[in-house]
């Protein structure tokens, strides 16, 4: 005879064992998981090869020089991601229809359009990166031989990556080659880094590797997305001759609706991922800009296993919305966004424990006072990591109207709170703001989501 206590246990474990079941049968989020463990190699060794190069830089240069590289190479980066069109979410959100109805007229319509998208980006990131040099030597008080130095470095914006080469390799669920190619800039950079650390080179050296760095990575994901496109015989010249005649898509007023929205969203979003240095910089000096960043590049390192959940995550919650799968996709979000909280949670336990030697161990003494605010990052990404599945289920849906008005709200309410909290509580304030702001989209996301599935719920 059992006793209460074991009667219990039994009937916990019959009670465990088919929700583990339905979740290990669970065929999206065992693809979602292959993917992103595909994508967990390159991204491994890229937040190593990360952290490396930072150490190297921020060892080799003094704190002021460090500030520098780091701010010039974020300023860059931050007009070539805000003027770059993110074309690869077009050719996910109407090639993966086009491409799943054998409709390989519109796919290669659709991908002209983006790359003539990627195009446009590319020469409006220069010309407003050149523009906005006095500005930028203005805020964060550059020497003019250092704003001639940053001068050259933004010319590294015309090849930062093509989106569209990124939305092909993830239409064909190609993550294996993307694995291969996002380590490379980072490998690049360690390369270059070492070296001019080894030799005691200057600023200048640092600057000609991580431009260096942006440029070949571009171009090897090019030709791999050439490539693949060759393979799938979608530039096959016989291929466009027979659908020529059955081309249906065009770029009208809804595609273009989206593409605007999509982008600004996105741009929003890096928002949230430069701005914060680059407004250091401007109010706190270029050594808190490197304090920031090294705190900041530490906890995105720690993430970034979780991270690589929601690139893999567009194409399923496509197909999920092509189809109205409306208790699919919402069974399958709330699982994916689960599995990533409980990840990013522990990350962050073991950041906030270990923070303190990370910091002595990555950069050194003089890194010290980076704990506090990386604690506090460490949580905002927590944060937006366990909310990851709802800005793309907007997207892949057609919503990225109702995702840009939530994060036109965050934007402003972490713009407004970033200058407040830093000039009242200097670098934690620059932390809190962000923290700040993850909780308020998460809150207006979570609810523009449930409106939109119990909608589509009804009419499924």
């Amino acid at each position: 005879m059992l006793n209460d206590s074991e009667k219990g246990v039994r009937r916990l474990g019959a009670g465990i064992k088919p929700a583990w079941q339905s979740w290990t049968a669970d065929t999206l989020l065992r693809r979602l998981i292959s993917n992103a463990s595909m994508l967990l190699g390159g991204k491994a060794v890229t937040a190593i090869f990360g952290i490396g190069y930072l150490a190297l830089a921020a060892r080799g240069l003094s704190l002021e020089a460090f500030g520098t590289l780091i701010l010039i190479h974020t300023y860059t980066q931050a007009i070539g991601d805000i003027t770059k069109f993110q074309s690869w979410q077009a050719v996910l959100t109407y090639g993966t229809p086009a491409w799943n109805d054998g409709r390989i007229g519109d796919l290669r319509k659709i991908l002209r359009f983006t790359v003539r998208l990627d195009v446009i980006g590319a020469i409006a990131g220069l010309a407003v990166a050149l523009s906005g040099i006095p500005l930028a030597q203005y805020m964060f008080g550059w020497t003019p031989e250092t704003a001639e130095l940053a001068t050259y470095y933004v010319l590294s914006i015309v090849f930062f990556d093509i989106a569209t080469t990124t939305g092909v390799l993830r239409l064909y669920d190609r993550f294996d080659l993307t694995a291969a190619q996002s380590s490379l800039s980072a490998f690049i950079k360690l390369l270059g880094t070492a070296m001019a650390f080894y030799w005691g080179a200057g600023l200048e050296a640092y600057l000609i590797t991580w431009m260096i760095s942006e440029i070949v990575p571009c171009l090897v994901l090019i030709g791999m997305a050439v490539r693949e496109l060759r393979r799938q015989g979608v530039l096959a010249p016989q291929m466009e001759q027979t659908d020529a005649a059955s081309v249906q898509w065009a770029p009208d007023r809804k595609v273009w609706g989206f593409v605007w929205s999509a982008n600004l969203n996105t741009t929003l979003q890096l928002v949230l991922t430069h701005f914060g240095t680059l407004a250091v910089g401007a109010m706190l000096g270029a050594p808190a800009a490197a304090l920031y960043r090294i705190a900041r590049q530490l906890t995105e390192a720690l993430t970034t296993p979780v991270k690589l959940l929601t690139p893999t995550i567009y194409p399923e919650l496509a197909r999920l919305a092509a189809r109205n799968a409306i208790a699919d996709m919402r069974r399958f979000m709330a699982r994916a966004a689960l599995l990533a909280g409980v990840g990013a949670s522990a990350l962050v336990g073991v950041l906030i424990v270990a923070g303190p030697w990370l910091l002595r161990a990555v950069a050194g003494p003089n890194f010290a006072p980076a704990y506090g605010v990386m604690v506090v990052l460490g949580i905002a990404a927590a944060i937006r990591l366990g909310s990851f599945p709802l800005e793309p289920m907007l997207i892949s849906s057609g919503q990225a109207l109702s995702a840009l008005k939530v994060r036109m709200v965050t934007t402003v309410l972490y713009m407004a709170l970033m200058f407040f909290l830093c000039s009242w509580l200097e670098l934690a304030g620059a932390g809190l703001a962000l923290l700040i702001a993850s909780l308020t989209n998460l809150v207006g996301q979570v609810f523009v989501v449930e409106k939109w599935l119990r909608r589509h719920a009804v009419t499924a």
